[in-house]
């Protein structure tokens, strides 16, 4: 279910470089953003409808907009610039998913390749922010700020 074939292998990689980056030199923010998305990774395919060939996946979609929620959430209420880019990338996700739903003649290759894009996108945009927020200088605990 989870690897089955190298694009779920390097995807895996790619979360995993990612948020293990999130979690070493992020900061909260960072953090929850990488639970959420591992969280969403490793909850699609348990969503995902194998018999269903043409149109949008429902349960990925749930999971997709529930990923975005948080994303939004981060970008209104903290200061940090990749959480636009990042919610920016996961609202086009979720876009995606409503043009697979409403022409269900999209080819399902297409479907797919624009859904894991667009998830390399997101993560990239963590991995960013991730770097940067531990690139940021912490005050020193003698300094008086």
């Amino acid at each position: 279910m989870y690897f089955e074939t190298p694009d779920q292998l390097f995807s895996l990689a790619v979360l995993l470089t990612c948020c293990g980056l999130a979690v070493w030199r992020g900061r909260w923010v960072e953090r929850i953003a990488a639970l959420a998305m591992a969280a969403a990774w490793f909850a699609s395919p348990l969503v995902q409808d194998d018999q269903q060939t043409l149109g949008a996946q429902s349960g990925v979609l749930v999971v997709d907009v529930l990923l975005l929620l948080v994303l939004l959430w981060l970008a209104l209420t903290t200061d940090r610039w990749w959480t636009m880019a990042a919610a920016a990338f996961q609202g086009v996700s979720a876009l995606v998913h409503l043009a697979a739903a409403i022409d269900r003649q999209i080819i399902p290759r297409a479907y797919f390749v624009a859904g894991s894009l667009l998830s390399y996108l997101v993560m990239g945009a963590l991995l960013v922010g991730a770097w940067n927020a531990g690139r940021r200088e912490r005050p020193h605990p003698d300094s008086l700020a």
